[in-house]
């Protein structure tokens, strides 16, 4: 993995030159790296300048506070076109990568990747900049990313260097307009309206033996995450993952913060947190996105204070259905998570 970068790199160099040598007259600083902890953007550890993505992590780590797994990062900037035509992308990564130019998604695969290689394409104009967004995670062990692309006319993909990948789009020059005279406006004269003097309302008052009916408070719902005892076992039904991801949607956080409260006040507590999908699509992969889920519901506990030794995680990927698999109201009842109290 250590020699496909530095290859890589040499020939990301190389591809600055153009067609007839002669560098390109662009002179770019980077892209902003935003480094966070967690596979799904959790909490954001350190933000930095890469000049280019080509990071081979194995054994090591991205950043300070970060660890050798669970880790995710966001880079985003500018894109400069050299020439017109179609660009074609190239990822290299352990695990997933989304890649977006121009607000296009061309490289989509969240998922679990073992040194995979993805590709996308999109047609861009010469001496434009556009917007580019990468979204990484790695998962368990060592991860690695590099962004190579082929230009048009060019023969071979090399790295995108820091020659054309911008923090921010650089300024274009200034155009002082000439100064636009205003004529003064013709003076109006005011129009004097009629003053309207209005009664003041007439309030009824209430006999003194009249007897006024209070309205009774509405009933309390109980709150499903009370009195929680061993053998307990409660469907999450208001947490919510985008579809066939990991990623936690935010109209899922007062479910999980009701389930924080409950353990907080019962610090006696512990819970085994469960994933289960469908059976639709490669078993392998639903059983790793089970597990995933059911770590990110853990992890949100976790970042709330709860003692991560109260807390289990298992994925069961499709092998524990609670309704049938043949119609869409039974797959989605089927793609949950729920806990169990130990």
């Amino acid at each position: 993995m250590v020699a496909r970068c530095l290859i890589g790199a040499l020939i990301g160099l190389l591809s600055v030159q153009s067609a007839n040598g002669q560098p390109k007259t662009t002179t770019g600083n980077g892209l902003k790296g935003e480094y966070f902890d967690g596979t799904n953007f959790e909490r954001k550890v350190f933000t930095r300048i890469d000049p280019q993505i080509n990071f081979d992590w194995e054994g090591s780590r991205p950043g300070p506070g970060l660890g050798r797994s669970y880790y995710s990062v966001r880079w985003t900037g500018k894109l400069y076109a050299p020439t017109t035509g179609i660009y074609k992308f190239t990822a290299n990564v352990d695990d997933g990568i989304r890649l977006w130019v121009s607000g296009k998604k061309v490289i989509d695969v969240w998922r679990l990747n073992d040194n995979q290689t993805f590709r996308g394409e999109i047609s861009l104009k010469a001496g434009q900049y556009y917007d580019l967004r990468v979204d990484y995670f790695n998962d368990p062990l060592g991860g690695s990313i590099s962004l190579f692309w082929i230009p048009p006319n060019q023969t071979g993909p090399g790295l995108i260097t820091s020659a054309f990948l911008f923090k921010a789009e650089p300024p274009k020059p200034v155009v002082v307009a000439k100064p636009v005279v205003v004529p003064k406006p013709a003076p109006v004269k005011p129009q004097l309206q009629p003053v309207v003097v209005r009664k003041p309302p007439v309030v009824q008052k209430v006999p003194k033996d009249t007897v006024v009916a209070k309205v009774a408070p509405p009933a309390k719902i109980p709150d499903r995450f009370e009195g929680l005892k061993t053998g307990d076992k409660l469907v999450l039904n208001q947490v919510f993952f985008e579809k066939g991801e990991y990623r936690l949607l935010p109209e899922s956080y007062a479910e999980l913060d009701k389930l924080v409260q409950a353990m907080t006040k019962n610090p006696d507590l512990r819970i085994e947190i469960s994933g289960h999908t469908d059976n639709v699509g490669d078993p392998r992969l639903n059983l790793a996105l089970s597990e995933n889920r059911a770590k990110v519901i853990a992890t949100y506990l976790i970042r709330n204070r709860i003692d991560d030794q109260r807390i289990e995680t298992k994925g069961y990927g499709g092998t524990k259905p609670v309704a049938d698999n043949t119609d869409e109201a039974g797959r989605a009842k089927n793609r949950r998570v729920e806990f169990m109290v130990k």
